[in-house]
């Protein structure tokens, strides 16, 4: 499928000219929202679109899984559902299928050359020498279990959204008066100055506690002294590095896959073409003769009242609608075309250059293509060492068994807590990358052994061979950290008083100089700083985000306390800067974030809206079945 969308990559409708909203290559679907078979109640249904509860809980799969990345492997779909991300779900797949279907509704299309530009110009894709990388892009959909079909599906419906929407967000207007007052407060700065009173300065306490305090300050602060749950798991991981050994590639394989994908290593003829596009015939034609009796081709329009021409670039002939096409390909180097109508007026084409195409020749590309195949056959490979891993296991084999039958290597953790630490607090190097196998190694029984399960890189499956719940440390182990949170928590209280003390001076009618200094201290001048902690300065360094809060809650002289971690600072309010009446320098900035603001604002009224028209149902009862 790409083979031929990326003969049209480099077309001038790929460049921008009213790309979006013509009608081209024919209808397309949402097929990947509509409920599967066998007769499943949908859970959501947006105008003639039935969502199915399997698709739901793949949407909510992957919020847990982004979740799971972030927060651990703990982290559970219960949790999620409880925190409302499930809710989230729902209203997002509802926006995107209704933004879908109206879009079909109204016969918007994105054409295939734009899918393809977009596909090519992902640096995602890109190989080496920075150009799209076919093997690359194959290698990456094979990973993540995507066709090109369903990819390039997803890509067009997420451009097709966004022509949608795109005249009604970027309609957003910021009136002047808002955006005046409002970067007046954004940009009105203040000045402190302030004392910092590190609690490590702070002089160690004097004497030792006593066995009695210490105790009280562990039982106080004994979930600092819990060792977490651990678990001893036994597993078998399969993934592509297991599965492409499997895999030969026969000479015969790599000629055939050649001839097949041809057109992937067939550089078609192209030509560097200008255009002038004028409203009628006439026009046209006047540009055509002036041309061709030796006037420059801007000099033509200008003359003949017409647009300034358009560089639209390489063009190849599937880029461009048949009769400009056949126009372009039919002019030689340096010549004129003769008018050609469309629906957006009458084309005039000059072609500056011609460039040849060719093919690859195989044994250029022999190893980018063994290397395709390789991790083509290796999905399937992958797949058919997981099925014969399944029924060996399902036959009643142990993991140790299945592992020696199969010649597979069998993973075993003696201890891991749910991050994936050891007990020594170090990342344990045996867990496999993700976040399932650790939240199903936790949500097993001991003495279990789970299903097969498949994740984004391959499959697992083990057993718990035993948990060690969490469990205070001893004081004896740990009495060495309970001292030195006695010791911080003494060095923290002299820092504070202090700081107090320093604050006291202050409130007299003393400068903060010379409040600090009665306390061996000295105050120091922040930056002015903006409200969102940006210094006025473009050198000067930005303070604590807690010094610029507190300063904006100050009134002008005066003075509060404020603690940071391991900083105790006194800071006092010395200025206020207004922002001028003309703050060109951020006006654009403010004014950009108040219109981005308001285009949100009529991104949800408009789907919302959509959403109305499209008619919008939720089987409650079918997804709390589903979700339970």
């Amino acid at each position: 499928m790409l083979d031929t969308f990326r003969k049209a990559t480099k077309s001038w409708l790929a460049k921008g000219l009213l790309i979006l909203l013509i009608i081209s290559f024919g209808a397309w679907g949402i097929g990947d929202f509509i409920t599967g078979g066998g007769g499943e109640a949908p859970a959501i249904t947006v105008g003639d679109t039935e969502i199915g509860t399997a698709a739901l809980r793949a949407e909510l799969n992957r919020e847990v899984n982004a979740l799971r990345e972030q927060l651990g492997g703990g982290f559970t779909t219960e949790q999620a559902i409880e925190l409302g991300f499930l809710d989230r779900a729902i209203g997002r797949m509802v926006t995107e299928v209704t933004q879908v279907q109206t879009a079909r509704d109204w016969g918007m299309v994105v054409p295939d050359s734009v899918v393809a530009q977009a596909i090519t110009a992902d640096p995602t894709f890109a190989g080496e020498g920075g150009g799209f990388d076919r093997a690359r892009f194959e290698r990456l959909l094979a990973l993540n279990n995507l066709t090109e079909a369903q990819y390039t599906q997803q890509i067009r419906q997420e451009m097709l959204r966004g022509a949608l929407t795109a005249p009604v967000t970027e309609a957003a207007h910021a009136p002047d008066g808002v955006v005046s007052r409002l970067d007046r407060h954004r940009n009105e700065a203040r000045v402190g100055a302030v004392v910092a009173l590190s609690v490590a300065d702070a002089p160690a306490p004097t004497g030792a506690p006593d066995q009695e305090t210490l105790q009280d300050l562990y039982d106080a602060n004994i979930d600092r002294f819990t060792a977490p749950e651990y678990r001893a798991v036994t597993a078998i991981v399969l993934d592509l590095e297991d599965a492409r050994p499997l895999v030969s590639v026969s000479d015969e394989a790599i000629r055939d896959e050649y001839e097949s994908q041809r057109g992937a290593y067939t550089q078609a003829e192209r030509r560097v073409v200008d255009q002038v596009l004028a409203d009628d015939r006439a026009t046209a034609q006047a540009v055509v003769d002036a041309v061709r009796a030796g006037t420059p081709l801007p000099a033509a329009a200008a003359e003949a009242g017409a647009p300034a021409p358009i560089d639209m670039g390489e063009v190849i002939p599937d880029s461009l609608p048949p009769a400009q096409s056949d126009a372009v390909f039919a002019v030689p180097e340096g010549g004129v075309s003769a008018p050609v109508e469309s629906p957006f007026g009458w084309h005039v084409f000059q072609v500056r250059e011609v460039l040849a195409g060719g093919t690859q020749p195989l044994a250029a590309v022999r190893d980018e293509i063994r290397a395709t195949l390789v991790d083509r056959r290796a999905v399937d490979a992958l797949y058919d060492l997981s099925v014969r891993l399944d029924d060996t296991l399902g036959g009643g084999a142990t993991l140790e068994d299945a592992a020696q039958a199969l010649d597979l290597d069998l993973v075993s953790i003696d201890a891991v807590d749910r991050q994936g630490l050891g007990p020594d607090g170090t990342p344990v190097e045996a867990v496999p990358e993700g976040s399932a196998f650790l939240g199903t190694a936790f949500s097993a029984d001991p003495g279990e052994q789970t299903l097969l399960q498949e994740t984004e890189t391959g499959y697992f499956v083990l057993r718990v061979d035993g948990v060690t719940p969490p469990a205070p440390r001893p004081l004896a182990q740990v009495r060495d950290r309970v001292m030195a949170l006695w010791e911080r928590q003494r060095k923290a209280e002299a820092t504070r008083a202090r700081a107090e003390a320093i604050l006291a001076a202050a409130g007299e009618g003393r400068t903060l100089q010379g409040a600090a200094e009665t306390q061996g201290a000295t105050a120091e001048t922040l930056p002015a700083v903006r409200r969102d902690g940006t210094p006025l300065a473009a050198d000067a360094e930005a303070p604590p985000r807690a010094l610029v809060q507190a300063l904006f809650d100050l009134d002008r002289g005066a003075a509060r306390l404020v603690e940071t971690g391991e900083t105790v600072y006194v800071l006092r309010l010395t200025e206020v800067i207004g922002a001028g009446a003309d703050a060109t320098e951020t006006r654009a900035e403010t004014a950009a974030a108040l219109r981005g603001a308001i285009a949100d604002d009529l991104y949800v009224q408009f789907t919302d809206a959509l959403s109305r028209r499209q008619g919008v149902e939720i089987n409650q009862a079918v997804i709390q079945a589903a979700f339970q």
